[in-house]
């Protein structure tokens, strides 16, 4: 029976130079310690990102960044404190409004701060100080009001980068191209009261991300520009004391001029020097020179390639710092990567390497270091890194997870127990799955199907009423149909024992690990129909119908018509059949999605105009004897196929003239009217007809003469005289 032993974190020299055979099948390594996070920070780090990071004269940990949560309590916003045992510094409650990006410590224990923000609340204060893109805190996080020109102090963007030289003045790099006003390229340089240095000279011609200071008082610079002082220096450059380039720090011409880093992506981000004096850098650039250098390369003390060094990382590298470790100075280097190793500088081929989650750390010959093994590490950007010579490494980024383990923004990394273990089961990505694309969620990363000890990891559905797992695989199923709602898997991995090097450990039960994935189950399918082209005339034939209706859900939309007297549907193939107003109806019956089941969705119609011909019958008419200037009726009246009214209109307006359909002569002749009918939506306009008329226009009646008032009176007397003559 082999010998069983628990061994301790600490006892590091036992595990030194064992071949972990076992362990490296799991890691893909082939002896290697598993870094994973320890209990720092571990009750909610930085609710957003840490992006800087320093420890200050009494061992505590200064942290700068975008958040405004610190372990679960508020107001430590932009700039935070740890106290040396890894507990929170309530004590020390300072907000900014926007984001910290450098952090450096004086002397004295005083506190310079730079970055987006243009308000700084210190600690005890109800007030916000003006003060944009950099302050100055006093150790107990009182804003320094004695730094020059507070409330006042004004840069016009973002300070990247503080510097605080041993004479107590303040080196200050980033995208600024103005300090109070004073037209300043991208680094300025303060005395120790905040006023300006304008002995100070550098000039880039763009970003510096940036500033180291050599131990002789020459500053190295990196960023996004490519000249200093107008002399060409791609990202990376060497200043005198004064400002002025240091013309002996030359990279030497390669292809096509660039001078120093260049091809792939600015900026080279950060910078460290070596105890002997030479300079590793991290960046997003391709090469140095005239040789290919994947985001990492070093530097000789001139400038020149370490031609030796052959580090590579895949993707993105964002920070770089050193750690003594075993009388060894590393590089540890942190960004947005997977993997990491050893490239030909020459061809950019890859000789070596090994899955690294965004930290790895390198030995001082440009190797990859496998005693740290980082394959189970951070689930997104790491922005800074600052190792501890007892082998931990703070992580600082926009992480949520490391190792598996909820880590919010910051976390210290150090060496796995071998009796414990980790499952690196890493939040998914994207974090939310339409049920649309399957019933089988593709969860990315693939879960792991052991743990850090090469243990057998499990896997249960803690919200079986959403989706299901394979216990063995941690492949997700959705149920059927599926519903909208959190799907959360719950990993494990049970006790048992992993042999490193020879001896056997019994191992702890790994602690669960727990992830959820939003599922989204669309609602019922709904119908969009465009309006259609209208009017349509049926004279054309048949039209598609475009644009098409679609349903939400994708499935197939089909056509009919509420009107067939008036079109008919085939398909998407309207036939027009008479006039009138067509009306179309789009349905979906229903169907299957992915794990969504769809009802039917409710009918949508859209009108289409259909225009036909039309024809005027207008039959012969009578010939009239008119007295001249009367009129007679139409009869029988024109009418048309349509229905619609006709009107007429006389086409010999000297012989008659029509109003309605009455017709007034005016002269004996050939009266001809014309019967038109002009159309509408869903007629076009009928031809015209005419009819022709014999009219006579017959003369007035002789009119019979009138007496008028006064010879009517005198024809009344005279009779009545005549009658009384005869009575006489």
């Amino acid at each position: 029976m082999l010998k069983t032993l628990n061994r301790n974190l600490k006892n590091k020299a036992v595990l030194k130079g064992l071949s972990a055979t076992i362990l490296a099948c799991s890691i893909g390594m082939a002896y290697g310690a598993v870094y994973a996070p320890d209990n720092f920070a571990s009750a909610g780090g930085t609710n957003l990102e840490t992006m800087a990071m320093v420890k200050d004269n009494s061992g505590r940990l200064v942290v700068g960044g975008l958040f405004n949560t610190v372990e679960g309590q508020s107001g430590f916003q932009g700039v935070a404190r740890f106290n040396a045992d890894d507990s929170l510094d309530t004590s020390f409650k300072v907000a900014t409004n926007s984001y910290v990006r450098a952090v450096a410590i004086q002397s004295d224990g005083k506190i310079l701060i730079g970055g987006e923000f243009n308000y700084v609340t210190g600690t005890g204060s109800a007030s916000p100080v003006t003060s944009s893109g950099i302050a100055r805190l006093n150790a107990d996080g009182t804003v320094d009001t004695t730094f020059h020109n507070v409330p006042l102090f004004q840069v016009n963007s973002p300070v990247r980068s503080i510097v605080v030289q041993p004479d107590g003045k303040i080196l200050v790099a980033g995208y600024f191209t103005s300090f109070e006003g004073v037209p300043r390229s991208y680094i300025v340089r303060l005395n120790a009261d905040g006023t300006q240095d304008s002995s100070f000279t550098a000039s880039p011609n763009n970003q510096v991300e940036d500033v180291k200071l050599q131990s002789d008082g020459k500053i190295l610079i990196s960023g996004s520009f490519s000249q200093v002082n107008g002399v060409a220096r791609m990202s990376v450059a060497r200043l005198n004391a004064n400002g002025s380039l240091d013309t002996t720090f030359d990279a030497g011409q390669a292809i096509g001029g660039q001078n120093g880093a260049w091809a792939g992506s600015w900026p080279v981000y950060q910078l460290a020097i070596q105890d002997d004096g030479k300079i590793v850098y991290a960046g997003g650039t391709h090469r140095y020179a005239d040789e290919i250098h994947w985001r990492v390369a070093r530097l000789n003390t001139d400038g020149t390639l370490d031609r030796s060094f052959q580090s590579y990382v895949n993707w993105w590298a964002t920070s770089v710092a050193l750690q003594n470790v075993g009388g060894e100075q590393k590089i540890v280097v942190g960004g947005d990567y997977g993997r990491a190793g050893v490239s030909d500088p020459t061809t950019g081929s890859v000789v070596t390497d090994a899955p690294r989650q965004r930290i790895a750390r390198f030995n001082a010959d440009g190797s990859l270091d496998t005693e740290f093994d980082t394959s189970f590490s951070a689930n997104s950007w790491i922005w800074s890194v600052l190792p501890n010579n007892d082998g931990t490494v703070y992580l600082g980024g926009k992480f949520t997870s490391v190792a598996g383990m909820a880590r919010r923004g910051i976390a210290r990394l150090a060496e796995l127990d071998p009796t414990k273990q980790v499952i690196n089961f890493l939040a998914p990505e994207p974090a939310t799955y339409s049920a649309m694309n399957g019933s089988s969620v593709s969860w990315n990363p693939t879960p792991p199907t052991t743990s850090s000890a090469n243990l057998p990891v499990t896997y249960s559905s803690l919200t079986t009423s959403v989706c299901t797992v394979n216990p063995s695989t941690g492949a997700v199923t959705l149920v059927t149909p599926a519903v909208t709602g959190v799907c959360t898997i719950e990993a494990n991995a049970a006790a048992g024992t992993q042999v490193v090097g020879g001896l056997t450990y019994n191992v702890d039960p790994a602690t669960p690990v727990q992830q959820s994935m939003q599922i989204d189950a669309p609602p019922d399918q709904s119908i969009t129909f465009p309006a259609q082209s209208t009017p349509r005339n049926v004279a054309n034939g048949a039209f598609s119908i475009d644009p098409p209706a679609v349903a939400s859900s994708t499935l197939t939309v089909s056509y009919s018509s509420l009107t067939p007297s008036i079109c008919t549907v085939s398909g998407t193939t309207v036939t027009p059949v008479a006039g009138g107003l067509c009306t179309l109806a789009a349905d979906q019956a229903g169907g299957t999605v992915g794990a969504v089941a769809f009802n039917a969705a409710p009918q949508v119609t859209q009108n289409v105009a259909i225009q036909s011909a039309q024809t005027i019958t207008f039959p012969a008419q009578t010939a009239q004897s008119v007295v001249t200037g009367n009129s007679f009726v139409l009869a029988p009246a024109a009418t048309a196929t349509s229905g619609l009214p006709v009107t007429y209109s006389s086409l010999t307006p000297s012989v008659c003239t029509v109003s309605g359909s009455s017709v007034t002569v005016l002269t004996t002749g050939t009266c001809t009217i014309e019967a038109n009918q002009l159309g509408n939506e869903y007629f076009t306009v009928a031809p015209a007809v005419s009819q022709s008329v014999s009219v006579t226009a017959l003369p007035a009646a002789t009119p019979v003469p009138t007496l008028g008032a006064w010879a009517l009176a005198l024809l009344t007397g005279m009779l009545a005289f005549m009658g009384y003559r005869r009575r006489a």
